[in-house]
């Protein structure tokens, strides 16, 4: 009887540090995507499903976020290991500017870059009740959809404020964005969506689809004023990318870009992105967008240095020289 238990105690002794050691062997990796039903968090779902798949040594998740705000302050406290951001606010936070500047000097400078992923629109919306709606200026008094709070969206409407020379007050402000904006439209809680999402996004889709919807171009000064200076560009959205969207649509753009903290090792940095990169069509299928982020366009939008696995990889492929 006393040696069937001391068997046992050596057992138990021996599944213990074997679990033990297979946790301390898994490196995990937090990606911080978007709200979820976007284009961050449905790309961020397919890259965690690939790299859990080519990598048994790792466990990668995805957060659902605020947006590219919350996010920065996500790899900054080191609470993710990645994550997607807007090019110009990863720009702005990196060097203490804009809606960053009274942050604490040099909280954000752990960020690396990554790779570039697409061009990220502003999308201007209008519904068929507010049909007095043609321009920017039209939207004071009206009930604007203008994303999460810390959400790159209502950074882009913050600076246009300033553009307008209007403050919070002048508009109804609508803190939604994807499924909660899709419910408003459909209950004619809303009269207009400005938030940025890439062509042939899903949410825009369905609103579009919903028939109570019309684009309408980005007023000329706003766009300049928003691309002068920054990493953002002119961008026209063809038509055809959305339902009954059969004009080209004149806004602004950025590019969506992934970060990671400098401290993820450069090997796993390396294994991840070069795996994107070699697993093209898996992501596609999972979501379109991916065929905009072709490795000639990687660097697109870098708005600090990149991470030492990147550019390993990078020089391999001949995008660095």
């Amino acid at each position: 009887m006393l040696k069937r238990i001391r068997l046992i105690m050596i057992l138990t002794i021996i599944i213990v540090f074997s679990f033990t050691a297979l946790a301390s062997a898994t490196t995990f990796i937090r990606i911080a995507t978007g709200g979820s039903g976007g284009n961050y968090y449905r790309i961020g779902a397919g890259m965690a499903s690939l790299w859990n798949d080519l990598f048994p040594d790792l466990q990668v998740s995805i957060q659902a976020t605020g947006g590219s705000g919350a996010n920065v302050d996500l790899i900054a406290d080191k609470e993710v290991e990645i994550a997607f951001v807007g090019a110009n606010p990863a720009y702005e936070a990196y060097n203490n500017l804009g809606q960053w500047a009274d942050r604490p000097e040099g909280r954000y400078k752990d960020m690396r870059f990554v790779s570039h992923g697409y061009p990220n629109p502003e999308n201007f919306l209008a519904m068929e009740w507010a049909p007095e709606i043609k321009n920017m200026r039209d939207l004071k008094g009206k009930r604007v959809s203008i994303g999460m709070i810390g959400s790159n969206d209502l950074v882009y409407w913050e600076q246009i404020l300033q553009v307008l020379g209007w403050t919070m007050n002048d508009i109804i402000p609508e803190y939604t964005v994807h499924q909660a904006c899709i419910d408003q439209v459909r209950n004619r809680q809303i009269d207009a969506v400005f938030w940025t999402d890439a062509a042939g996004s899903a949410s825009i889709t369905e609103i579009m689809e919903t028939g109570f919807a019309r684009f309408i171009d980005i007023d000329e000064d706003v766009v300049e004023a928003m691309t002068k200076d920054t990493l953002d560009f002119p961008f026209t959205i063809p038509p055809g990318s959305f339902p009954n969207q059969d004009q080209p649509v004149k806004t602004f753009a950025g590019s969506a870009i992934m970060i990671a903290h400098k401290d993820v090792p450069d090997d796993i940095v390396y294994d991840l992105i070069k795996s994107t990169y070699e697993n093209q069509d898996f992501l596609i299928d999972i979501h379109p967008i991916i065929e905009y982020m072709v490795l000639e366009q990687a660097l697109n939008g870098q708005p600090f240095e990149l991470h030492p696995g990147a550019e390993k990889y990078y020089r391999e492929m001949g995008v660095l020289k």
